[in-house]
């Protein structure tokens, strides 16, 4: 009898064995093609005509509703209004995804001309004034649905891992330029379409834009 358990014992370790193994490899599987998957974030190339293309989606090409349809997320659209020392000066008209597949998040910059603009500001809502002064006016909902053919023109990420100096030059190579701010190191490459903020306090953020190109 005691064979007989033994036995059992035995076959049930070696099966335990063989579950394990394969759950490690399919875990292993799994990140490896994910990691590699051509949309991640750090997956990016520029095409012949200079665009560029991150996420699957194409600057200065893709609209606001194909966007959506990529990232698998409805967006929240408002008019910004930046303070004449804010780097961003202006108006912008963003869309926030608060978190894609991996949890990173996603801000697209809109390309909308001035009139345009004033049209939305026109409709919107009163400004609801943030403690860094930057100003929200939430669009009127007639106006949020004439928005999906709007074109995106640039966007940030702002993932959900830490990045070193050393995984962006790592991945990028030697920046163009390395600005030493108070409060975050920027690492600017202009052939690229990139510029990396490694904040001090805060998650990085990676902002893409149509390559600076010569002529």
């Amino acid at each position: 009898m005691s064979e007989v358990k033994s036995g059992q014992h035995d076959r049930i370790g070696l099966w335990m064995i063989v579950v394990v193994i394969a759950l490690t490899a399919a875990v292993f599987f799994w990140t490896r093609s994910y990691y590699q998957h051509e949309n991640t974030p750090l997956a990016t190339h520029i095409d012949a005509q200079g665009q560029l293309h991150v996420l699957g989606i194409t600057l200065g090409e893709t609209t606001l509703k194909q966007a959506e349809f990529i990232l698998k997320s409805k967006s929240d659209v408002a008019l910004y209004i930046y303070p004449e020392n804010h780097e961003n000066a202006g108006r912008k008209l963003e869309a926030f995804f608060p978190a894609i597949a991996d949890h990173t998040k996603v801000i697209l910059l809109l390309d909308m001309d001035r009139e345009a603009l004033d049209r939305l500001e026109s409709h919107a809502t009163i400004p609801h004034l943030y403690p860094n002064k930057v100003a929200r006016m939430n669009l009127a909902p007639d106006d949020r649905e004439l928005l999906n053919q709007v074109v995106v023109r640039e966007l940030t990420l702002i993932p959900n891992l830490t990045l070193s100096a050393e995984n962006v030059t790592a991945r990028f190579g030697k920046p163009d330029a390395l600005m030493a701010m108070e409060n975050y190191d920027l690492y600017s490459y202009d052939k690229l379409g990139l510029q990396v903020r490694l904040n001090k306090t805060e998650s990085p953020t990676l902002h893409f834009f149509n390559p600076i190109t010569t002529p």
